[in-house]
């Protein structure tokens, strides 16, 4: 109570602590920021060392990547496979690792998976790909609704 009565009675001295509060947090802040941005400057410099040293530093998103899912060789679109950022696949077909990925014979990429769910997956994908934001959040809501 005691201070509610002192803030009514200057304004001006309330007025300059809540400047002094802000300005303090908003030091802590900028620090965080600045401290966020050099880190990610710093993965983003390992991120590049690691694809010069396991992949490929100049893939094409327009490339054709032949993969053999289970023993049927499915052929898709890099943007395609890489469409969902922050995924496995991404991550898979993103030139990163291709120095490292499992091969065949043929020097298709492996995987070790059900070739018809693989095929199904590429699908959506390029589905998503290709439509507008009206549909994608459309299937989104369709696939909510699925689960419920």
């Amino acid at each position: 109570m005691e201070s509610l009565k002192r803030e009514k009675d200057d304004p001006a001295q309330c007025w300059g602590e809540l400047s002094s509060i802000y300005e303090h947090k908003a030091g802590i802040f900028d620090k965080e920021r600045k401290d966020i941005d050099r880190e990610y400057e710093h993965l983003e410099t390992k991120k590049i060392k690691l694809a010069k040293k396991y992949g490929d530093t100049n893939v094409d998103g327009n490339d054709f990547i032949e993969i053999n899912a289970g023993g049927r060789v499915i052929i898709a679109n890099r943007k395609t496979l890489t469409y969902q950022k922050g995924t496995m696949l991404e991550a898979l077909f993103s030139g990163r690792w291709d120095k490292k990925v499992q091969r065949d014979g043929f020097g298709h990429i492996f995987l070790d998976v059900n070739p018809t769910c693989f095929q199904e997956v590429i699908n959506y994908l390029s589905e998503m790909r290709h439509s507008s934001e009206e549909k994608v959040s459309q299937c989104w809501n369709a696939d909510e609704e699925r689960q419920l």
